[in-house]
């Protein structure tokens, strides 16, 4: 198994790609902390992890709020003593024009997917600095390197998580972290089906091709950085 003896925190896990991904990376030994807002989704791929014969532990938590972010690396150390991965996925998104976005879905969106993505990375940094190494992944989206109708807000939160990993890596390559940054296109998520009902999901990619990717990027060796990968549907390319 490529990540035995590792722990992962992967926020966004309830659902869609951070889903995927906590499954994947279990199956690779990693001990996996589950983190989103919904308790029940959570216990939900636990239990799913553990019946496979990981190991993994739930902890409801909303990212954007700095004290219960400190919880989660608390809880995280206490279970398991280490932090080696974290997989920052958690993000929503309203689309709406720009001048029909309301205030509070702007709010909700930034805080969701960069906010959150700050108070996580900050959180663990300390714990990777100390150890000289650490793994730290970003899930931004197409959006983040391209804007387009009705996605304003989306495309100023994950612009922001791409330039924020660039910036992270810059302060942390002498402590042997790496920050990359996801890119995905359509993926067929419970978000995505909500954003744009209707649309065949046949034509889109599934969360787990990008949770192998996530995978490919956390089983790098120490020395080699991979600063960014897309990956599309051949549909949208």
């Amino acid at each position: 198994m490529q990540l035995e003896g590792q722990v992962a925190i992967v926020t966004g896990a309830g659902t869609g790609i951070g889903r995927a991904t906590a499954a994947t990376l279990a199956r690779q030994g990693a001990a996996v902390v589950a983190v989103a807002r919904t308790a029940a989704n959570l216990e939900s791929i636990a239990a799913e992890i553990r019946a496979a014969g990981g190991q993994a532990l739930a902890v409801p938590t909303d990212v954007a709020e700095e004290r219960r972010v400190a919880r989660l690396v608390e809880r995280t150390l206490a279970e398991y003593g280490q932090i080696d991965i974290l997989v920052n996925n958690a993000g929503t998104n309203v689309r709406a024009p720009i001048h029909q976005i309301k205030t509070e879905d702007w709010r909700t969106i930034l805080d969701s997917n960069a906010t959150g993505t700050f108070l996580c990375t900050r959180a663990v940094v300390p714990y990777m600095m100390e150890r000289k190494s650490g793994k730290i992944i970003n899930v931004s989206s197409g959006a983040g390197k391209r804007g387009s109708a009705t996605r304003a807000a989306y495309s100023a939160a994950k612009f922001g998580v791409v330039g924020f990993g660039q910036a992270v890596q810059a302060d942390l390559k002498e402590y042997g972290i790496t920050v990359s940054v996801v890119l995905p296109g359509p993926i067929d998520t419970p978000l995505r089906r909500r954003n744009v009902p209707g649309e065949d999901p046949a034509i889109l990619i599934g969360p787990e091709t990008v949770a192998d990717v996530i995978l490919f990027l956390a089983t790098r060796p120490q020395n080699v950085v991979i600063p960014e990968v897309a990956i599309y549907p051949r549909a949208f390319i």
